[in-house]
C-alpha cells in the first residue's frame, strides 16, 4: 500500500486538529476524493474533517488489492 494511503488508513502523519492540519494533506485528501468520487470541490471542502477522513479511508479500502 502506498505510503499516503497507509497514513490515511492508520491515522498516522496527522497533527490531530484543524488548526494544525497541513494544507498539503488536505489537498491530497481533496484530490483523492475528487478523483474517485467525482465530487465538486465545494462539496468536498464542506465536509467536516472526520467525515472527509472517513471517505478517504473508504477509497483506500477500494484501492487495496484483494
Amino acid at each position: 500500500m502506498p505510503s499516503m494511503q497507509l497514513q490515511f488508513r492508520t491515522g498516522t502523519g496527522t497533527s490531530g486538529g484543524i488548526l494544525g492540519y497541513p494544507s498539503e494533506q488536505m489537498q491530497e485528501e481533496v484530490a483523492l476524493i475528487a478523483l474517485h468520487f467525482h465530487w465538486a470541490l465545494g462539496d468536498i471542502l464542506s465536509l467536516e474533517h472526520p467525515e472527509r477522513r472517513l471517505w478517504v479511508g473508504e477509497i483506500s479500502k477500494l484501492l487495496e488489492p484483494e
